[in-house]
């Protein structure tokens, strides 16, 4: 299934008698009803198994692939990916470390459309899982298993849960997982547990209280477990990021529609400059967002190594994008953006904002998603061979280049010292520069040096980092040059494809891009290169008027009724 076979088959989501469109999703938000109609006729379709192993059954492909099919769907309701997808962490936890039974029970459970929950963290620890207290303890012929289990993904629904409980005392390797059947034993599963956005979909609080588990429910080895669900985390980052360009998406059409159609003396709001100043960093933000996540969807495939870093820097850029993106269209809605019942999608946008946020920590939060990899900078800036990283940078971004296979066993804890996307950059700017000033254009050719030198000062920006609070800093300012260095990439490895409707080698989009993520790596207001991002309003506006999806990669959208 392709994207536009997907939008063929839900129809106009602005038709308001569409089951599968905007009304509906915003009705059933209101009830906080699942979305049951959507999510059948996405399983009827096969969608739910793009995530899913060719051997399991699927039929995934590649990250990019499935990353613009999830995205596709999630515009018109974020909850088609709790509805659909919400087992792909604990699937990629036993395709790392299950058994062939376990493997075949859960490929079963998942081809069929059921759930397998993914029971990791708890209220009074948070993300400190080292503190976790739920723990296994020998009994006869297995274990049994005591503790609670917090917010788990539709855990009032799923047919099998992946718990994660204590088996030792100290540090990572005290912890092991289970695989539990829950149509052979149910759990204490409490009542669902309300949340701001994602409303409908179940989030459950699993009590257990000395709850046997048979020897065979023990996923891989004692001590194991940890290891595993840190390297799965890097796979549910690439899969979170289509639901935040999902909601992006649809926040930004929604405003440029309203932009476009209302007029204030003789201009209309789009042509308004305050209007669309806010419009063009809004869009500025979803275009650097989109080439992060596509270049993170095809990263995992060719550096898996050096994912645990990349996906982190991804994830905190594509989500902060999405979160200001949302603040920029609600100023241009203004009232509108608050009304429940009027104004565009007549309550969408509320929606949108409460599943974005949502959606922005699903899987972890910022902060301990920045902490993940913040201990990895002084060793890895600048650490790579700029030869090796520039044919590695080539398969990621040429998108001609085809992908190896993914190979989930590749996946590490730590990237090591190696970080080929900042590397690369001091070899690629000068061929970058060339073709800007054959085009005359000294103003992209500008920031491309600014980012050149901002990367090359990391490493010492790393050695002087305070060990409190300043690693942290440092890891926010390398994930925003991180995708900088990314737009720039796209941009120079793809001189005869069209890249947002733009004429090939247009580098119109790129230094709007690169304005907008050199002043958020600077920590200044993105307002002050709004000069330089003007130009991103009128690329979002022209693959709004062409039925396209905001994406470096051409989506037809379903047309109007």
């Amino acid at each position: 299934m392709s994207p536009e076979e997907l939008e063929e088959l839900l129809g106009d989501p602005y038709d308001g008698a569409n089951p599968y469109g905007f009304a509906a999703a915003v009705a059933r938000d209101e009830r906080d009803a699942f979305p049951e109609e959507l999510v059948a006729a996405l399983r009827g379709a096969g969608f739910h198994l793009n995530y899913l192993p060719r051997e399991w059954g699927g039929r995934f492909e590649s990250f990019d692939r499935s990353m613009l099919l999830v995205r596709t769907a999630a515009r018109r309701d974020l909850n088609v990916m709790p509805g659909t997808m919400f087992g792909i962490t604990a699937a990629t936890c036993l395709a790392l470390h299950g058994s062939p039974e376990q493997q075949k029970h859960a490929a079963d459970l998942l081809g069929r459309g059921g759930a397998v929950g993914f029971a990791l963290s708890e209220a009074e620890h948070g993300s400190d899982l080292l503190a976790n207290a739920a723990r296994l303890e020998p009994a006869d012929g297995g274990w049994t298993l005591t503790g609670d289990k917090w917010l788990v993904g539709l855990g009032r629904r799923c047919e099998a849960v992946y718990v994660v409980a204590r088996t030792g005392e100290r540090g990572p390797g005290a912890f092991s997982a289970v695989l539990l059947d829950l149509t052979e034993r149910d759990v204490d599963r409490g009542p669902a547990v309300p949340v701001g956005g994602m409303r409908g979909i179940d989030f459950a609080h699993l009590r257990f209280d000395r709850f046997p588990v048979p020897a065979h429910a023990l996923v891989g080895r004692e001590g194991q477990a940890l290891e595993s669900v840190m390297k799965a985390q890097q796979v549910v980052r690439v899969m979170s990021m289509a639901g935040s360009l999902g909601c992006a998406d649809t926040a930004l059409r929604l405003t440029l529609d309203f932009a476009a159609g209302r007029r204030v003396g003789r201009q209309t709001v789009l042509d308004s400059p305050h209007p669309r100043r806010e419009l063009a960093l809004a869009s500025a933000a979803l275009l650097a967002a989109d080439v992060t996540a596509l270049a993170a969807a095809r990263g995992i495939h060719v550096a898996p190594e050096v994912f645990s870093v990349w996906g982190c820097a991804a994830k905190h850029v594509v989500a902060e994008s999405a979160e200001e993106l949302m603040r920029r269209c609600g100023t241009v809605l203004a009232t509108r953006a608050v009304l429940r019942t009027e104004g565009p999608g007549g309550g969408l946008f509320q929606k949108l904002q409460r599943d974005a946020a949502v959606v922005r920590v699903v899987d972890t939060s910022t902060l301990a998603n920045l902490r993940s990899y913040a201990g990895q900078l002084p060793t890895l800036v600048g650490a790579a061979d700029s030869g090796d990283a520039v044919s590695l940078v080539r398969r990621v971004f040429d998108l001609d280049a085809p992908l190896p296979p993914y190979a989930p066993e590749r996946l590490d804890l730590s990237a090591r010292g190696r970080d080929p996307v900042t590397a690369a950059l001091g070899a690629v700017a000068p061929e970058a520069l060339a073709r800007l000033a054959a085009q005359g254009d000294a103003g992209t050719a500008g920031l491309v040096t600014r980012l050149v030198s901002a990367a090359g000062g990391l490493p010492a920006e790393a050695a002087a980092a305070d060990r409190h609070t300043g690693l942290a800093d440092l890891a926010e300012r390398f994930a925003w040059l991180h995708a900088a260095a990314c737009c720039l990439y796209l941009w120079w490895a793809n001189p005869e494809r069209s890249l947002f409707g733009t004429e090939p080698g247009s580098a119109a989009w790129l230094g709007a891009c690169l304005a907008h993520l050199l002043a958020r790596a600077d920590r200044v207001d993105p307002r002050r290169e709004a000069a330089a991002q003007l130009p991103a309003a009128d690329v979002t506006a022209g693959l709004r008027e062409r039925g396209l999806l905001f994406s470096a990669l051409p989506v037809r959208l379903a047309r109007p009724s």
